[in-house]
């Protein structure tokens, strides 16, 4: 998955309907407040942040420096290895909540 396939995986995943989400100048966004949007990207800690804390999702750094994380949905558990630990987060929720 492209970082932008990630973004709008996990604006989906966690709860945004489809006309919730936009793409808009090369990235994804997310109403917020009746017509106000916002930036939705994994790799900023303001978004990413209080996803890994709501879903209780926190990355370990793995020898050779590549990073997991483990999700826990309603009916499975997602588990993921990637390069950075906003992604292992994102990859992580999405898996669990699919």
């Amino acid at each position: 998955m492209t970082d932008l396939e990630i973004d709008k995986a996990l604006a989906l995943a966690i709860g945004y309907k489809l006309f919730d989400v936009k793409f808009h100048d090369d990235m994804w966004a997310v109403v917020v407040f009746r017509g106000s949007w916002r930036v939705f990207s994994h790799s900023d800690w303001n978004v990413i942040g209080p996803i890994a804390e709501k879903y209780y999702c926190f990355p370990l750094r793995l020898r050779g420096g590549a990073w997991e994380a483990i999700s826990r949905g309603k009916y499975k558990l997602g588990f993921v290895k990637a390069d950075t630990p906003q992604k292992a987060i994102a990859l992580a929720v999405i898996g669990a909540l699919k």
